[in-house]
């Protein structure tokens, strides 16, 4: 028999449990399909949903907190009450008052907010003072923000503690450090309730920690500490173990840029998940799922049965699932990924037309307000980029302005009146030098943006005394100081803020800018950055304007030195001229009797000096040199032709006389040197042409005598002298030669 006849001669039970046998093996193979193409297909779905859910619960989160905050800095700012945790803290004056204040004061603030459970007021020490409602317990040194703040008294934000549970109920502590002068004197504490059942209408913290229940499965939330202290509703964790707190801490530092596979520190099942910062509380939020098909596998047995025993309607009720994902996740999640790529684009966002209630139609209506925030947090960076742009800018025109002056009074007042004009919140400007000796600070410049300056030019302080000044000038480095009403400026009461930058040399500390200001937030970090710029800026313009004037005093003394030389040459030079007209036959003149009276008073006075008659116009230059004067040029013109033409004419005919007269004056000078050197080589060559001393000389006499013009030159030698040259010279010994001119 053939096998197909064979087939179908089975028996009916045999047909009926192989065709059941066919039918789970294909429910079994379309659910293995089924749910591979699930898992495929809503993985990265998943993805964006956990990382987009996480991201608005933070944001939710740090609202919330940042609510908290300010409510507890108003407290703890305001001025009414500084004075009252100040009494209460010292245990001395009306502490009665204080506490009914501080009272009044923590009964408004929760009737305000109906969500805050207590507001107290805790002395250093950790003993209660102000309590609303009042409690029992008077001792505090166990609180977890006690423990934490007595660690680090210096620290000046709000504490956020672990989320307590009690009972049924949660409560949370937010803490801040009150101080006095800057002097801790306590703690203010708010405890908030984080279910937020007594405002249902506004979000809380627990909002932001509740399971969500989606298509996919179940998304958790919780809070971890970098400690790994985990704060969530959940029971898993009410006792934490030490591999819970190692996993929390691990994924604590885990830096996260996508979802990834993890074990999670809540369930201790393979999770994926992603988190994010929350601002203001020294914590991570994280979100997670379950990873699908993941599991052991016995539950992937126990799923894979039960698919197969639901049969086909399993199957509908999977494809009509999937079709209702595809629906109500996928599409609205793909239209909401292209959104949010257009808004990292800084493009217009698109009506997305989501009509859902649910978080994706949350996350939708709330991607046009982020990419909203996304382009003002561009147009806030583009300005600070603009701020910066200016301060560059500014610094240039502060420069170029300073590094045209040479002169260091001029120096530093236009330092002053820049810095008024171009910032308006300094109040006053001093500039201070230090006097390296005696190490006093003098005040050489003092500007006021209204009015005159209450300091005065020639003010001195002490480099050593403590104050603003003192300490830069110590340190060498900027200092800020704040001042309030209880602690004013001595010299400037209106003063909330003083910067006081050193002005360094090459060598040195030239001085210190010293600003002040009327307002207490004017100098931060960017401020100081640029006015130490400026303040360096001013220090190279300052050794540049310093050198200069040393330049000056050199050029101005080498000058003076020249003018001296230039003068005695020239008198030498009149002497000698003198001495030698008679010898050649010339007698000299006398000054005054040469000189018309115009050349007198040109000469003396350095000025033009003229005589206007009815036809003509006689005047008179000096002659100088270099400051020096030696001489006078006269000229008499047409009065028609005399005008500024011709006197700018002559004092260039006579400013180039007096250089050519000095040129005459070096070419003479020259030719003198010339004919002494021709001289001195002749007589050289006749005496060496000679063979006898008395040949040698006579010829030296004869030669000395022409080349001098004397009538008779005479030399005489000591021979035994020349000998013996510790003997005395004796008439006996000494030769004459004498020569006679013909």
């Amino acid at each position: 028999m053939k096998p197909v006849h064979l087939l179908f001669s089975l028996p009916l039970r045999w047909k009926l449990l192989g065709g059941l046998l066919i039918v789970a093996m294909l429910v079994i193979g379309l659910a293995i399909f089924a749910v591979g193409r699930y898992v495929r297909d809503v993985q990265p779905i998943s993805d964006v949903l956990v990382e987009s859910l996480v991201r608005e619960r933070s944001t939710i989160l740090q609202a919330v907190i940042s609510a908290i905050t300010a409510n507890l800095r108003g407290l703890l700012d305001d001025p009414a009450l500084q004075d009252a945790y100040a009494l209460l803290a010292a245990g001395s004056g009306n502490t009665y008052a204080a506490q009914r204040q501080l009272e009044r004061a923590f009964q408004n603030m929760l009737d305000n907010h109906p969500g805050y459970r207590q507001v107290r007021f805790v002395a250093i020490g950790g003993r209660t003072l102000v309590a609303v409602p009042t409690q029992p317990q008077l001792d505090e040194t166990e609180q977890e923000y006690f423990k934490s703040l007595q660690r680090n008294l210096t620290f000046n934000g709000v504490f956020t503690s672990a989320i307590a549970r009690r009972g049924n109920d949660f409560e949370i502590d937010f803490a801040a450090i009150v101080r006095r002068s800057g002097r801790p004197i306590g703690y203010l504490v708010l405890s908030v309730d984080p279910t937020g059942r007594s405002t249902p209408a506004q979000p809380s913290i627990l909002t932001a920690l509740r399971p969500l229940n989606v298509p996919a499965g179940v998304i958790g939330f919780y809070l971890i500490r970098s400690d790994g202290q985990i704060d969530t509703i959940s029971e898993a964790v009410a006792g934490q173990s030490y591999e819970q707190r190692a996993r929390a801490q691990r994924l604590a530092a885990q830096p996260f840029t996508a979802p990834i596979n993890y074990v999670s520190p809540v369930t201790n099942r393979l999770v994926r998940g992603f988190a994010v910062p929350v601002y203001g509380m020294d914590r991570i939020l994280v979100a997670e799922a379950q990873v699908l098909l993941a599991a052991r596998a016995d539950e992937a047995g126990r799923f894979l049965v039960e698919f197969g025993a639901l049969g086909a309607a399993v199957l509908g009720a999977i494809a009509l699932l999937a079709l209702y994902l595809d629906w109500s996740v996928t599409r609205p999640l793909r239209r909401i990924i292209q959104a949010a790529q257009r808004a990292a684009q800084r493009r217009d966002i698109p009506e997305l037309s989501i009509q859902q209630t649910d978080e994706i139609g949350t996350l939708a209506s709330a991607l046009p307000a982020l990419g909203s925030l996304s382009r003002q947090d561009t147009q806030a960076l583009e300005e600070r980029l603009a701020q910066r742009t200016r301060e560059v800018e500014l610094m240039r025109a502060i420069g170029r302005q300073l590094f045209s002056l040479r002169d260091t009074e001029s120096l530093l007042q236009r330092v002053a009146e820049l810095i008024c004009q171009t910032f308006a919140e300094i109040d006053h400007v001093h500039i201070f030098s230090l006097d390296a000796p005696s190490q006093t600070l003098l005040l050489r410049v003092a500007k006021a943006q209204h009015g005159d300056p209450p300091l005065s030019r020639g003010y001195r302080i002490r480099a050593s005394q403590r104050t603003v000044i003192g300490r830069a000038v110590q340190s060498g480095q900027p200092v800020l100081q704040l001042f309030d009403e209880s602690a004013p400026n001595e010299l400037l009461p209106r003063t909330r803020a003083e910067l006081a930058l050193p002005l360094p040399l090459r060598e040195g500390l030239f001085g210190v800018l010293d600003l002040h200001s009327n307002r207490a937030e004017t100098f931060g970090d960017a401020e100081i950055a640029l006015f130490q710029a400026i303040a360096d800026q001013i220090a190279v313009v300052i050794t540049n304007a310093q050198l200069f004037e040393e330049l000056q005093a050199r050029l101005a003394e080498i000058e003076s030195l020249n003018q001296r030389a230039l003068g005695e040459v020239w008198r030498g030079y009149e002497v000698a001229r003198r001495r030698a007209m008679p010898r050649r036959g010339f007698t000299a003149p006398e000054h005054d009797s040469q000189w018309s009276e115009l050349q007198l008073r040109a000469y003396y006075s350095g000025e033009l000096q003229e005589r206007i008659d009815e036809e003509t116009v006689t005047f008179a230059l000096p002659v100088e040199l270099r400051g020096q004067r030696f001489g006078a040029v006269e000229w008499t013109v047409p009065r028609a032709m005399y005008n500024e033409n011709m006197r700018l004419l002559a004092r260039e005919l006579a400013a180039r006389l007096a250089v050519s007269a000095d040129n005459t004056r070096l070419l003479e000078r020259l030719q003198r040197l010339a004919e002494r050197e021709r001289l001195v080589n002749t007589i050289s060559d006749r005496l060496s042409r000679q063979t006898r001393v008395e040949q040698v000389l006579q010829v030296a006499a004869r030669e000395l005598g022409q080349a001098l013009r004397l009538p008779q030159a005479f030399i005489q030698l000591d021979m035994k002298a020349l000998l013996e040259p510790d003997r005395e010279p004796d008439q006996e010994s000494e030769k004459r030669h004498e020569g006679k001119l013909e």
